[in-house]
């Protein structure tokens, strides 16, 4: 086990982004742009693209988008039944202390039959993630993650339960874990909303792209939201020290900064990189060309 030391419609139009107070950037990389960024207050620097490991099944595609400069990895419980955890363990083994992995586990229905209710519920919550987070620990080859989410949230009276956040609130001042937060997709924005007045958790990890939309991958399911709600949400968790992690980020199609340039996934991150509010851009990396294209302007 390593020992913890204390140690991704075509574009937003001119006025949209204007009424956003935000600026589009072509060519080079504007300076600050590649730099390593603070996930919110948790004391976590991170690259500003996040290695999404739950796309590859090969240890030296990790390490290779590490030695370009990624120090972030994202992966999960239920990715791979698994198998994606031990994967990304194995691979950052020996350099375990150089980068910043963050993981997810979740309650499903069958684990909770008494719904979450009086001390039954709250035992079975506390069980099931207990639970979760020790096969986490043991598949990552680690005694500690750096950064923990609650996956695909969308309950918020099971978010916010008592007992979840006690969970959470426990483990990481115990050091097992860094930070903590959840995922969501952004029909359930009322969760981010209310993390943002109670600021219970510490990251949050959300669908934003350049279209305001996406076809999920795997269920086929259209999802689009409210793009400028969506970024008054994000501005104002930024600004109170929550760290955002953008998720879906090529899922909107390839982006050109401007009519006469090229259309890529690597503009479509950058537009998502350029919101002061975005700690990193997760990106789901197959193959060596694309972590190439990805970090070509970080170098």
């Amino acid at each position: 086990m390593v020992k913890r030391k204390i140690s991704r419609k075509k574009f937003l139009t001119t006025t949209v982004c204007t009424l956003a107070g935000l600026r589009l950037f072509s060519g080079e990389a504007p300076p600050g742009l590649s730099a390593s960024r603070s996930v919110g207050k948790t004391g976590l620097k991170v690259s500003p693209i996040c290695f999404g490991a739950p796309r590859t099944n090969e240890e030296s595609l990790i390490r290779y988008a590490v030695d370009k400069g990624l120090n972030f990895i994202d992966t999960g419980r239920s990715y791979g039944n698994g198998n994606n955890e031990k994967l990304v363990g194995s691979a950052v083994g020996k350099i375990r202390d150089k980068v910043v992995i963050q993981s997810k586990i979740r309650l499903d229905p069958d684990e909770l039959p008494s719904g979450g209710k009086g001390r039954k519920g709250a035992a079975e919550i506390k069980n099931a993630l207990g639970s979760k987070l020790e096969a986490s620990l043991k598949a990552l080859n680690s005694d500690f993650i750096d950064i923990l989410l609650y996956h695909d949230a969308s309950d918020e009276n099971l978010l916010f339960h008592d007992e979840v956040m006690k969970f959470f609130d426990g483990i990481r001042r115990s050091g097992v874990i860094r930070a903590g937060g959840f995922s969501t997709h952004n029909d359930f924005m009322n969760l981010h909303e209310r993390n943002n007045k109670e600021r219970i958790y510490d990251v949050i990890m959300v669908p934003f792209n350049h279209k305001g939309s996406f076809v999920h991958s795997v269920t086929g399911r259209y999802s689009e939201w409210d793009q400028s709600r969506l970024i008054e949400i994000l501005k104002e968790a930024g600004e109170k020290g929550i760290g955002v992690i953008a998720m879906k980020t090529c899922s909107g199609g390839m982006y050109a900064p401007s009519p006469g340039d090229e259309p890529s996934y690597r503009e479509a991150v950058r537009w998502v990189v350029q919101h002061s509010f975005i700690s990193s851009a997760a990106v789901a990396m197959a193959n060596f060309e694309q972590v190439d294209e990805h970090v070509s302007w970080l170098l």
